[in-house]
């Protein structure tokens, strides 16, 4: 009987500590609050995704509102006219490389105005830190839960597009009004699929073709993908 109550001890502890593990690490990104700084002044905030219908619209009369920019959108050819508020990348996942998101990263550096932040996933600081050496980096991390309300010093709820972290920041810095251009929910439904700028030049998809990899929804077979749309 001792022995047992030693391996029931134990079986204990080892349970404990796994339950408790993930409350001792909570992610908190206290300075993360000064993202609603960056919204005083502004009546709304206008977020930019990379479609093709941008080409059928004059991005440059939003210069004066809370701008937030996702991806490839530091390509557009008014990217200095309108100098975002912010800009913010997804987190990398398959079939991205490190070697890949260093092109990218740099080509974005490049081309975004200066005094424009970048808010990066947490998985990828470390690229970010390498790429982004003279700009401003906020960090956010996602999780698993409905972590409402929004509150970017903490775990954010898990997006299914980089759309939805800039939906997630315009409400978390209280935008009064928040509009969304560029941004089609039936995108993988369109043939042939396209963005505002070409693959064929600097972009994620051209590193990503410069490397030899294949990006699964550019061969998107299925007229209509429910799994997406939903």
């Amino acid at each position: 009987m001792e022995i047992l109550d030693k391996i029931k001890k134990i079986t204990i502890h080892k349970i404990y500590k796994r339950l408790k593990k993930p409350f001792v690490k909570h992610f908190v990104r206290v300075e993360n609050v000064d993202l609603k700084a960056l919204v005083k002044g502004y009546k709304r905030a206008i977020i930019l995704g990379s479609s093709e219908t941008i080409n059928d619209i004059d991005i440059t009369k939003y210069a004066n509102d809370f701008v937030i920019t996702v991806g490839n959108f530091h390509e557009h050819p008014d990217i200095d006219i309108l100098k975002p508020s912010i800009h913010i990348f997804a987190a990398s996942h398959p079939p991205i490389t490190k070697e890949v998101l260093t092109k990218w990263y740099m080509r974005c550096d490049e081309k975004l105005p200066l005094e424009t932040p970048v808010l990066i996933e947490r998985r990828d600081i470390e690229v970010a830190k390498d790429c982004f050496k003279n700009r401003r980096i906020y960090i956010y991390k996602y999780g698993y839960g409905n972590n409402l309300p929004v509150d970017f010093t903490k775990e954010i709820m898990s997006p299914w597009s980089v759309s939805i972290v800039a939906l997630q920041l315009g409400i978390y810095v209280q935008c009064p009004e928040i509009y969304l251009l560029g941004i089609n929910h039936d995108w993988q439904c369109i043939k042939p699929y396209l963005h505002f700028y070409d693959h064929s030049k600097p972009s994620l998809e051209y590193y990503l073709n410069q490397a030899g990899i294949e990006i699964a929804y550019e061969k998107q077979k299925q007229p209509f993908p429910k799994e997406r749309l939903y």
